[in-house]
């Protein structure tokens, strides 16, 4: 990672602006189309959470604007971000915490996620590994559809690392559709990169078409 030096950074302004708000962040709920990655996740027999998870931190370490985090009042920009997310402890009600490397591969990601919440255990989460900075958070509500999201954290304008949930998918016009929220920190980036984010996860989402 490199340190910004504010002085001559492009989001200067921006930044300066909305780093004291006492409520810094904005989030977006969408509905993404779903159809041929369901059906691909269906038959290649893999975990559609762990795909999902795979293609939002591809599309998030394609631009640097989710990458930048706040720690001790100085900005920060990552070589890389990686996901930390909650899975369910098989057996129970419970669920826990679980950190994993993002990999370039998607079924090497999966494998590897899947490995690191096997050794956790029912373990809720490794106190150790959350002094980190380059996670992505997520979590799924796949029990209702949605059109809003909020989250627990502690109230900490410097928290900028995303937060990423979504939910149960419904059949509307033949198309499988789910619902889809990113909250952000608006010191670090705007609706334009959210915008546009969005937009090239559901060009990868139907991209799936052709590997039917």
């Amino acid at each position: 990672m490199k340190k910004i030096n504010i002085e001559t950074w492009h989001r200067k302004q921006t930044y300066l602006f909305f780093k004291d708000f006492d409520y810094p962040k904005f989030s977006i709920t969408v509905d993404l189309d779903i159809s041929s990655f369901y059906k691909w996740v269906k038959k290649e027999n893999v975990s559609f959470y762990f795909a999902m998870i795979y293609l939002v931190m591809k599309q998030m370490n394609q631009v640097e604007a989710f990458k930048y985090r706040i720690i001790n009042q100085e900005v920060f920009l990552f070589d890389s971000v990686h996901p930390s997310f909650t899975d369910q402890i098989p057996g129970s009600d419970h669920f826990k915490i679980v950190n994993s490397p993002y990999h370039d591969d998607l079924k090497e990601f999966i494998n590897q996620a899947k490995l690191k919440s096997i050794s956790q255990g029912d373990l809720f989460i490794n106190i150790d590994e959350e002094t980190r900075h380059d996670f992505v958070y997520f979590t799924t509500f796949p029990w209702a559809k949605f059109t809003q999201v909020t989250h627990a954290y502690h109230h900490a304008k410097s928290d900028a690392i995303p937060r990423i949930c979504f939910g149960k998918f419904i059949d509307i016009d033949n198309k499988k559709v789910m619902p889809f929220s990113i909250e952000v920190h608006h010191g670090v980036l705007d609706g334009l990169h959210v915008g546009r984010f969005i937009e090239h996860l559901q060009e990868q989402l139907l991209t799936y078409e052709n590997q039917l």
